[in-house]
């Protein structure tokens, strides 16, 4: 990227659990960097303004004017007794960061020093809303499934309008707008607790063995590049790790010629957790779409082309990442894991 006519950026920030993700745009919108940092919030939310001023001080010694936007679910991590007092202290950071900053809520971008107790469930957990809001300027009628690495989310927009209820994690799950089933972090027992194999029951320990990342390893769902989140035993994502993961999931050890047995084993588990996506699919086209007709899936988050292949089998109309960018990006896919991010940049212009 050619730094020579830029005088202004944006830092857009989608602050999560485990991971941070910020993409960086020029007052152009030209696209300049992204990325997603490990960061364990419930072990290391003391470093958080420390962050925030790292990644800001690349761009400061560029002489550029920064401005910083930023959306977050981390407020619901176990260090935090309730999630106003997480996003109490998530906003207390970003003011401590010293870092022009804007706070994205349910009512628009508002200052952090500006924030009043009232506001806070507007804030908390709202990343999904950013997505919603932005593409409800763009499209009509679809419904856009946000498949990350613990969570799916359900965004329904009709006549390009927000039709979704939820208003927290607790309404999105009983209004089947969230799912807390994602295609890496999500363990293997989550949906499914026995298979049936020749005739043989194998029964899946619910200790944290094996993830959904090792099933998509597994079976060439996702790629290994791709996927940004820890091993269950700090091993390296790579094949044979995920089907030694996977075995002792089973109470057996790994051998290669288990591998058939394995792999028919990760299908089952796979095809447990698509079936339930599916559902939430057919349900909201019933709720909201039921002739069916011009309504088109849009797929984000890590597991984005899992759902361009459910799309695909279920015969509906699908727009991908790269379709729904407005700018050129070399490996743009990959930014479908950090999109709330990428839209907190463009929702501010």
């Amino acid at each position: 990227m050619q730094y020579k006519n830029i005088k202004k950026i944006s830092i857009g920030w989608d602050i999560g659990g485990a991971h941070i993700k910020y993409c960086v745009e020029s007052d152009d919108s030209k696209l300049i960097w992204y990325d997603i940092l490990p960061f364990d919030f419930w072990r290391d939310y003391k470093k958080l303004k420390n962050l925030i001023r790292k990644v800001n001080y690349l761009y400061e010694k560029r002489k550029f004017f920064i401005s910083n936007y930023f959306t977050m679910s981390a407020e619901m991590s176990d260090c935090f007794d309730t999630r106003d007092f997480g996003v109490k202290y998530i906003i207390q950071q970003i003011i401590e960061s010293k870092c022009t900053s804007y706070i994205f809520s349910r009512n628009g971008f508002i200052k952090p020093n500006f924030i009043s107790k009232s506001l806070l469930k507007k804030i908390g957990s709202y990343n999904w809303y950013a997505t919603a809001l932005y593409l409800s300027n763009r499209y009509s009628d679809i419904i856009a499934i946000d498949y990350g690495s613990t969570t799916c989310d359900f965004i329904i927009i009709k006549n390009g309008n927000i039709k979704n209820k939820r208003t927290s994690d607790f309404s999105g799950l009983q209004t089947n707008e969230l799912l807390y089933s994602g295609c890496a972090r999500t363990p293997i027992y989550t949906n499914i607790n026995e298979i049936n194999y020749k005739g043989q029951i194998y029964k899946i320990i619910p200790e944290q063995f094996s993830l959904m990342s090792d099933i998509n390893i597994i079976l060439d769902t996702l790629k290994i590049k791709d996927i940004y989140s820890k091993t269950a035993d700090g091993t390296l994502n790579n094949k044979t790790n995920a089907y030694k993961r996977v075995s002792r999931s089973f109470g057996f050890d790994y051998s290669k010629n288990k591998r058939n047995l394995i792999k028919y084993l990760a299908s089952q588990i796979y095809n447990s957790q698509i079936d339930l996506i599916k559902s939430h699919i057919i349900y909201h086209m019933n709720q909201h779409f039921p002739d069916k007709k011009n309504v088109k899936i849009i797929g984000i988050g890590l597991g984005h082309e899992i759902i361009s292949n459910i799309s695909r089998k279920k015969k509906l109309s699908y727009l991908g990442i790269n379709n729904i960018l407005e700018s050129e990006i070399k490996g743009g896919a990959a930014l479908a894991s950090v999109y709330p991010s990428y839209v907190m940049c463009r929702l501010n212009k």
